[in-house]
């Protein structure tokens, strides 16, 4: 995933799918406030759960929000 790619998930809830440090995967219902570079970590994700790397995301899909009337 790219900065630009991740940039199109900004305001979106999501469902992450992501590796931590010993390589372990995460998961967690998110929303994503912003995509941006952080000095020493890089390209990440700014979302509720924390900040996670871009690089380190394995899969990423939209949660459904219910349509108001």
């Amino acid at each position: 995933m790219t900065i630009s790619e991740a940039k199109s998930y900004v305001g979106s809830d999501v469902s992450l799918c992501w590796l931590n440090r010993k390589g372990e995967e995460l998961r967690a219902d998110a929303r994503v406030f912003s995509a941006d570079f952080i000095p020493l970590y890089g390209p990440c994700l700014v979302t509720d759960a924390g900040d996670i790397r871009i690089d380190r995301v394995v899969s990423i899909e939209y949660i459904p929000r219910p349509k108001i009337a």
